[in-house]
């Protein structure tokens, strides 16, 4: 299954860049209500594509996937999918976009991938197993301060800024934007922590959290609980080791959760 992971997420990343030479076309997305929320043609190309390749090999297989219609619930054995993290990042020519896909097994992430195309870079991680970039089993390597250390966060008008603003009086904090580079922040010691509060959806978070996870980092809720995989909507937080993961659910553990 990994490679067949790779294999899409490598086929949608060479797709969006020769898309990006192109005019795209932009599509509103109905119900979204929390900032500038679209897609281009190429979310809707990498996602048929990707979906292609994994179902030539695996035809059963279910695929949760970003740009479709998805049942409320998620079944324990299924693929999440994001075509495109970061669309606007990808629409405005910027680097910091990624393909993401991971396999839930027992309704838990099993394997799972992120490319980032610009870069070239591959991350992939199976459960069990460890995390891998460009195929070298990777570790996380944290030795800073906590006084100089940065925090990744989403910036948006659904920021829960009762969590940020006491964090950012201990740490620098960065808006990272991108939920899969949130997790690539944390595994290469850009940021020592990254959280997602109150818009991120499964497919934004479970092969990041698995890749974090496998190289020895920290991923919980918000509430330091462990993650819960059976439905869309998902808050969490990324950490280089158990302190810094402490330091952040010392705020998110405050927060009342997302509105109903």
């Amino acid at each position: 299954m990994i490679e067949v992971l790779e294999k899409a997420a490598r086929a949608c990343g060479d797709l969006l860049l020769d898309l990006r030479e192109k005019h795209l076309q932009t599509f509103e997305k109905g119900g979204e209500q929390l900032g500038a929320h679209f897609a281009t043609q190429g979310d809707f190309r990498s996602q048929d594509l990707g979906i292609q390749i994994v179902r030539k090999v695996y035809p059963d297989e279910i695929i949760i996937a970003e740009e479709q219609e998805n049942a409320a619930e998620i079944p324990p054995n299924c693929t999440v999918f994001d075509p495109v993290d970061g669309t606007i990042a990808y629409y405005n020519g910027c680097r910091e976009f990624g393909i993401t896909l991971c396999t839930l097994r027992e309704g838990r992430p099993q394997y799972g991938v992120i490319y980032f195309p610009v870069d070239q870079m591959l991350i992939s991680a199976v459960r069990g197993q460890g995390c891998f970039i460009h195929g070298e089993k990777f570790t996380i390597r944290w030795n800073r301060p906590l006084d100089k250390t940065m925090i990744g966060i989403d910036v948006g008008p659904w920021t829960v800024y009762e969590v940020v603003q006491p964090l950012a009086k201990r740490f620098c904090v960065r808006s990272i934007m991108v939920a899969v580079y949130g997790a690539r922040a944390v595994l290469l010691g850009e940021t020592g922590a990254y959280f997602s509060l109150n818009i991120a959806k499964i497919w934004d978070a479970a092969a990041g959290v698995l890749a974090v996870e496998e190289a020895g980092g920290v991923a919980c809720a918000p509430d330091g609980s462990p993650l819960r995989w059976d439905a869309i909507p998902m808050d969490w937080v990324l950490a280089a080791n158990r302190e810094l993961a402490e330091h952040i659910l010392l705020h998110t553990k405050r927060w009342r959760g997302r509105e109903t």
